[in-house]
């Protein structure tokens, strides 16, 4: 493992020349009060998500963030959907999870990709791509999917997963 001063164009879902359409699909009518009910919690909600023209069934999603939960006016959550939340193994390109984050405080909505974009030249850092979301056939706008910050992260950096590893929480 190598890091390239300069970076490489990321292929596939984490092309960041091009925007992908994820439509999420909820069984249940009260999709929005579940989701908003099982907040803190963090439980996830099944829905059928398909990216690509691939359908995958029984994937869990849930809102997630703190201060871009609690502070945004309207609807524009974050997003965290399990790839394999009730099927073991399902994945897109190797990646389990997807955050969509709704970008609060960032009207250009361009801070966390471009910003990941430029860093990625110079240290490791998440890859980061737009995606516009579609819920229950409703088009939700757009959205950054930033790689989740997980061993599949680690791996492609270091040769291990041993170390301190440090998470800013309040």
């Amino acid at each position: 493992r190598m890091l390239f001063s300069g970076g490489q164009q990321h292929q596939g879902l984490y092309n960041d020349s091009v925007v992908k359409s994820i439509y999420l699909t909820f069984a249940q009518p009260n999709y929005w009060t579940l989701l908003t009910q099982n907040y803190a919690n963090k439980i996830d909600l099944p829905a059928t998500m398909v990216l690509d023209g691939v359908t995958y069934d029984s994937v869990g999603v849930r809102f997630k963030g703190q201060t871009s939960y609690m502070a945004v006016q309207g609807q524009k959550k974050s997003f965290n959907i399990s790839l394999d939340y009730a099927i073991a193994g399902q994945d897109v390109e190797g990646y389990e999870t997807f955050n969509l984050n709704n970008c609060f405080q960032d009207e250009s909505f361009l801070r966390e990709v471009f910003y990941q974009h430029q860093i990625r030249k110079h240290i490791p850092a998440a890859k980061s791509a737009f995606v516009k979301l579609y819920i229950n056939g409703a088009n939700w706008g757009v959205y950054p999917n930033v790689q989740q910050l997980n061993k599949d992260f680690l791996k492609e950096w270091w040769l291990s997963n041993d170390g301190t590893h440090w998470r800013a929480d309040r």
